[in-house]
Formats: structure tokens, C-alpha cells, sequence
């Protein structure tokens, strides 16, 4: 099932009709690279050739490359005793060809790092003028955003680059179209925005089910995935489990993590963010009015599924073991499902004003997301979780997740909180609230569950 990905296919169709020769592909793990790929090819008229490298020797990969190309072109048995003297030949062909690298980063652990870039960068510009072509494709995202640094060889060599992300909220209701507006959210909330994991959500049965079925339960495909796939780049960078889960569903200040792990007197811990916020593991949030304030600045996980793994998967594990999975889930995940899901609310409704901003539906918004506080005068300090800064002030939007309706008392005590504030420029107040609102304020924006899902927004 291939959905949404527009901005991405048509970039990818437009390097193929175009003159130019190298590309770069690349996200984490389960984005759905391959499926981009594929779909992209499907209406090139030329040959493609589609290797997937894998953790062996180089010899091995080539030979394997090479035979991938046999079976396109019915010419088996050649044999060559380099990469490039490989794409030498292809280059000579009359044929327009697009050659497919995935996993990249495997061809270079058997070359070698810095050679395997030295010797694609030779490739790359020897077929420059040719109807050859290249793509290289990647999942461990640490290792393929090098091949963009300066002093990289392949630096300045791809035309086009595509960074594959996991999907938005909009984008992941794609595959639970059938489901009502709180379940759209709910499976968002719990299964991110990893296409692999979205197709495994069972719309005939409940969330629940899903829960223990998939994440829970030791053999879950959705667990496998994570434990099996997902985390494989952490095996390169120690251990990060006991960072990841103290993060959870929640959002820690570089303070509140250093106390944690007492990383006080080391490096490690700078170490470790900048390299989980580079394979896109962890974001770093900083709020809208204090940018590069690190003691404002806050980390969070990066896709739901793993986050929920990480809050109530992992630190579980030995009571799933011994009390099972109903019981784990009656203990530990029932009764705050509610809270889990009002924390993910909030940053859907900051994907819902970006999705506007991009397709034309909102002018003069410069910034999004959140705003950090601090009144001395009733010596009080928090933050706004959905802010929209305009030209003259910031717009507060309040986000609920209400079993119903939100009421106009509780509407009139936030916007009574909000004005209250010392020092805050205050352009407008909003609400989200997911099954709508038992009033009317015209001049106030309120945004239900039903407009987060507009059309309009495809």
C-alpha cells in the first residue's frame, strides 16, 4: 500500500527526466525508502537495476550487483573485478540506466568508510554526461548525512536529496481511513508514523488488542520491529535505553537529564543527544521565544512507536514475562492511555497549523510551537504547548483531549490563565478541542477533530 509521499515521488520522477546523475535517498528505518523507490521507477521508461548491499565483502556485494544486472539484461555470466570498472561498462551502454544502492551504508563497511566514498565520487563524476545514473539509499541516518558534510568526497555531488521522514499525523490516518476521528488519533498517538508499523493496526479489532498483540506480547511483530530493527543503530552508540525511557512519553530539559543519569562531571550525555538527534531518535525543542536558550530547550522522543516502547515496553519487559501481558497492560498502560494520548494531542495540533501554513490555508504565521514563560511577578513559570507567532504577537492556542465537548467555563478559565500572564505579547487565543465545543466565540479560534482532518489539508 503506497499513500501520500507526493512532494518525495515527484521529486524522484523529476531526477529521472532530468540530466543529472546522482541522488540520495535516506531516513530511518521503515519509512517506507524502499516502497518510494519502487513506486518512482514504475513509470521510468529506461532499465533499473535495484540492489539491496548487505553486510558482507565487497566482493561478495559486486558480485551479487553484478548478477542483478544479468537478470535485467538477460546477460548472465559477466564478471568484474571492481565497482567502478562495473559502472565503466554501464556508463557505455546505450540504454538510459538507473542503478539503486539501498543501504549504502553496508557497501561502505565492507570497502571501507572513507574509500567507499572516494571510490563512488570517482564513479559519480566519470559518468557525468552519460544516461547513467545513480541513487544511494540509506537507513542508518548518522552515516548518510555525512555523505553531505564538506569534507565528505561526495560532497556537493547529489542533485537532488530526499529525506524520507515518517509520517504526520494526516498522512498516518491514510491507512485507518475507516476509523472515527478518536481512533485516527489514538493509532497516531501509539503506532507513529512508520508506514510498516501502520499497515500491522487490525481496524476489526480494538486498540487494546492492537496494544497486546503487537507490542506487548514478546512476539509482536511491532515489538520485533523495534527491538530488531529500529534499534539496531543504538548498538553503535552504547546504551541508551535508560536515557530513552527516562525521556518517555514526556519531554526533559538537558538539566533535568544530566540529574537523572548523574552525567554532571562527563561529556557523555552532550555526546549522546547530538547523535540521537542526528538519527532522528530524539528532537530537541527549543521554544519559540527563546531560541538557542539551552536551559529552555527540551528532548523528546521522535516517533510514537518508539516512544511507546520506550515508556511502557522496555522498562516492563521482566513483569510481562512474569505476570503476562493482560496483567502489564491492566497495571500499566489502562488507566494512563488518557494522559498518553493528551501529551501526543498537543503536537498534532502543532502538525495540523504547519500543515495549513504549507498548503496556503494561513498567512503571516512566522513560528509554531512552543512558549516558554516565566512571570516573577505571581512567580510562576510553564509553557504553552501550541503557540502561532504572528507579526504582532502570539496567538495561544489551548490543546484538549476531552471525552466530550469542551465547555465555555473551562474556556473562559484557560483564557482567564493565558491573559493573565506578565510580559506576554498576546496576538489571540485558541482552542483545539477534539469533539467540538458546546459554544461559540466568533472571534476566537476553535479547531475540532474534524478540521484537523480536512481535505484540504491532502
Amino acid at each position: 500500500m503506497f499513500v501520500a509521499r507526493e512532494g518525495e515521488l515527484a521529486r524522484f520522477r523529476a531526477f529521472l527526466e532530468s540530466g543529472q546523475n546522482a541522488m540520495l535517498i535516506y531516513g530511518m528505518r521503515r519509512t517506507g525508502k524502499t516502497a518510494l523507490i519502487h513506486k518512482a521507477l514504475e513509470s521510468w521508461e529506461g532499465k533499473s537495476i535495484y540492489y539491496q548491499c548487505s553486510q558482507e565483502s565487497a566482493k561478495v556485494n559486486l558480485d551479487a550487483l553484478v548478477e542483478e544486472y544479468g537478470l535485467v539484461f538477460g546477460d548472465l555470466n559477466r564478471h568484474f573485478e571492481t565497482l567502478p570498472d562495473f559502472f565503466r561498462f554501464l556508463a557505455r551502454l546505450a540504454t538510459p540506466i538507473v542503478v539503486v544502492l539501498d543501504e549504502y551504508n553496508y557497501l561502505k563497511d565492507g570497502y571501507g568508510k572513507t574509500q567507499t566514498d572516494s571510490m563512488m565520487q570517482r564513479i559519480i563524476d566519470s559518468i557525468q554526461g552519460t544516461t547513467l545514473k545513480v541513487v544511494l539509499c540509506g537507513s542508518e541516518v548518522t552515516v548518510m548525512k555525512e555523505l553531505l558534510d564538506h569534507d565528505n568526497p561526495l560532497f556537493d555531488r547529489f542533485s537532488t536529496t530526499i529525506h524520507v521522514r515518517p509520517f504526520d499525523y494526516y498522512d498516518s490516518s491514510l491507512f485507518s481511513k475507516e476509523a472515527d476521528v478518536r481512533d485516527k488519533v489514538l493509532i497516531h498517538s501509539i503506532f507513529g508514523g512508520l508506514p510498516a508499523a501502520l499497515k500491522e493496526v487490525r481496524l476489526d479489532q480494538s486498540i487494546e488488542k492492537n496494544i497486546k498483540a503487537l507490542l506487548l506480547d514478546p512476539d509482536g511483530r511491532l515489538r520485533i520491529l523495534v527491538e530488531r530493527t529500529l534499534l539496531m543503530e543504538y548498538r553503535k552508540l552504547g546504551s541508551v535505553s535508560s536515557l530513552l525511557t527516562l525521556i518517555g512519553n514526556g519531554k526533559r530539559t538537558y538539566a533535568q537529564l544530566r540529574d537523572k543519569l548523574d552525567a554532571r562531571n562527563t561529556g557523555n550525555l552532550t555526546k549522546l543527544l547530538s547523535k540521537l538527534e542526528t538519527n532522528e531518535s530524539v528532537k530537541r525543542l527549543e521554544p519559540i521565544n527563546k531560541p538557542g536558550d539551552d536551559r529552555a530547550a527540551f528532548y523528546t522522543i521522535g516517533d510514537n512507536l518508539l516512544r511507546f516502547y520506550f515508556t511502557y515496553v522496555h522498562p516492563n519487559r521482566g513483569r510481562i514475562e512474569m505476570l503476562g501481558v493482560d496483567e502489564v497492560y491492566r497495571l500499566f498502560v489502562k488507566d494512563s492511555l488518557d494522559t498518553w494520548v493528551s501529551y501526543r494531542f498537543e503536537e498534532i495540533a502543532r502538525s495540523y497549523f504547519s500543515r495549513r501554513v504549507r498548503k496556503g490555508l494561513e498567512k503571516d504565521i512566522l513560528d509554531i510551537g512552543l512558549y516558554w514563560y516565566d512571570d516573577r511577578k505571581r512567580k510562576t513559570n510553564g509553557e504553552f504547548d501550541c503557540v502561532l507567532a504572528h507579526p504582532d504577537g502570539y496567538e495561544v492556542i489551548e490543546v484538549k483531549h476531552l471525552a466530550g465537548k469542551m465547555g465555555e467555563e473551562l474556556a473562559l478559565q484557560e483564557k482567564a490563565k493565558i491573559q493573565a500572564i506578565e510580559g506576554l505579547r498576546l496576538s489571540g487565543i485558541g482552542f483545539v478541542s477534539l469533539e467540538g465545543f458546546d459554544f461559540d466565540w466568533p472571534k476566537c479560534r476553535l479547531v475540532t477533530g474534524k478540521d484537523l482532518y480536512d481535505d484540504r489539508l491532502a
